[in-house]
């Protein structure tokens, strides 16, 4: 009898002992696996949380970098003011606690520095041949350093142009520039532009590297836009009407000679007396879009046009107003604002007969004149 029952406390002692290993096994598991709330995920969390934190404060352009549960913060403010108030929106954002309690355990503000914010925030990537130029603004000294880098594993002696600013749309926007230069990497000719959240990638490459940049930029992170204007070995199918032109480094004769072919056989329809863009001329905008944002090297006049209908200064003024509708879409799509001129000249310039409505709706139109 004595006999089993050492054997029952034996099995019971071990038994014991299992369960006891299963727990701190089930308690490694769930802080170290990799799922939403363990700390194999912590630093992702809690840089979701200060960056969401930081655009909450105003300060959505600042870059999060963690080890562990310290935080790092890059890039440019306002004030010495805004240094400790961004330190601070960083530090509370989830709550202060160490491995156990989660939150963040500490700050580094050390790399943020008061300096002057750029309106709208923009950076751009050209390259020529192994060459790549780097202008616009960088959102921190660090990826300003960072973006140089990465130009010079992939281009003969790159040319850095940047300055630093504030005014960045998000901690993302190194990144995404970052990926950029990835992208023109890859492609045989190309720029890259970032305007506030719009991302816009001008190129040529094969049609293996066009279809994967099509797929890396197909969803950028919120709040980007990408908008890539890629041809396949010089050739679009998307646009047949442009083949044969040299939008890219010819001539502004070749730019307006592409505006001129979009516009042969379309019009923008607006609606009846207002500056209203109808939806139905989406189309025609965007590869008017395509051809402008190869263009915008040069001065692009947007101009307004109309019948001999109504009075003469009103016709003027809706003449105008059209122009500009189309100008601010231009602008929407990153085509450079100050290459943009938008100008009206009402009934003044008819290329058809007013004496009949075929004539008259051949009046009222939008054309592009592209001038050095």
């Amino acid at each position: 009898m004595r006999v089993d029952e050492d054997v029952t406390d034996e099995r019971r002692r071990l038994l014991a002992l299992v369960g006891l290993g299963g727990a701190v096994l089930t308690a490694l598991l769930g802080m170290f696996a990799p799922h939403p709330a363990s700390l194999f995920n912590a630093p992702r969390q809690l840089q979701t949380q200060v960056e969401r934190a930081l655009l909450s404060t105003d300060y959505p352009g600042l870059e999060v970098a963690f080890d562990g549960q310290r935080a790092r913060l890059r890039g440019i403010v306002a004030s010495e003011q805004d240094i400790a108030a961004a330190r601070r929106a960083a530090l509370t954002a989830a709550g202060r606690g160490g491995q156990w309690a989660g939150g963040i355990t500490s700050v580094d503000a050390s790399a943020l520095r008061v300096g002057a914010f750029e309106r709208p925030f923009s950076w751009s990537a050209r390259r020529e041949g192994e060459r790549l130029t780097l202008s616009g603004s960088a959102p921190s000294a660090e990826t300003q350093s960072e973006l140089m880098a990465l130009a010079r594993e992939n281009f003969v002696a790159p040319v850095d142009e940047m300055g630093v600013a504030g005014g960045a749309p998000s901690p993302s926007f190194g990144a995404m520039a970052l990926h950029a230069v990835r992208a023109l990497a890859q492609l045989n000719s190309g720029e890259a532009r970032i305007i506030d959240d719009r991302i816009v990638i001008l190129g040529d490459g094969s049609q293996a590297v066009v279809s994967a940049l099509r797929r890396e930029f197909a969803d950028p992170p919120a709040p980007f836009r990408a908008r890539l204007e890629l041809t396949v070995d010089g050739l679009d199918p998307a646009r047949p009407e442009l083949q044969g032109l040299n939008l890219a480094s010819g001539e502004p004769e070749a730019c307006a000679e592409g505006f001129a072919r979009v516009m042969e056989h379309n019009v923008i329809n607006f609606t009846i007396g207002s500056a209203a863009i109808d939806p139905s001329s989406r189309e025609v905008l965007d590869a008017l879009v395509s051809v402008a944002l190869h263009c915008d090297r040069f001065t692009i006049e947007v101009a307004g046009h109309t019948d001999n209908q109504g009075g003469r200064a009103a016709n003027m003024v809706l003449s105008r107003q059209r122009a500009d509708a189309v100008a601010d879409y231009l602008v929407s799509q990153n085509v450079a604002r100050e290459r943009l001129t938008a100008r009206g000249y009402g009934s003044e310039r008819p290329r058809a007969s007013n004496s009949d409505e075929a004539g008259r709706a051949a009046n009222r139109r939008i054309e592009f004149n592209v001038s050095r």
